[in-house]
C-alpha cells in the first residue's frame, strides 16, 4: 500500500511541475538535470538505500530518465 500512496504522490507532484520544466529557461532546465545526476551519484555512493529511493523518486517526479550506474 505505501507503494501505491508514493506513485500517487509522485504523479500528483508531476502534475504540477511537468509544465514547469516545461517553460523555464533550457539553462535552468540543463542545470537542474545536471544537479540531480550530481546527487544521484553521491547517494548512491552513501550505503543508505532511501538515498537512492528519494533521488531516484525526485528524477520520477520531474520525468527525467534515470542515469545508469557507472
Amino acid at each position: 500500500m505505501a507503494g501505491t500512496s508514493i506513485g500517487f504522490i509522485a504523479r500528483i507532484v508531476s502534475l504540477v511541475l511537468r509544465p514547469l520544466l516545461e517553460i523555464i529557461s533550457p539553462m535552468i532546465s540543463d542545470l537542474l538535470e545536471d544537479s540531480l545526476g550530481k546527487l544521484l551519484d553521491k547517494a548512491r555512493s552513501t550505503e543508505n538505500p532511501i538515498d537512492d529511493i528519494f533521488v531516484e523518486f525526485l528524477f520520477k517526479v520531474l520525468d527525467i530518465e534515470i542515469p545508469e550506474e557507472e
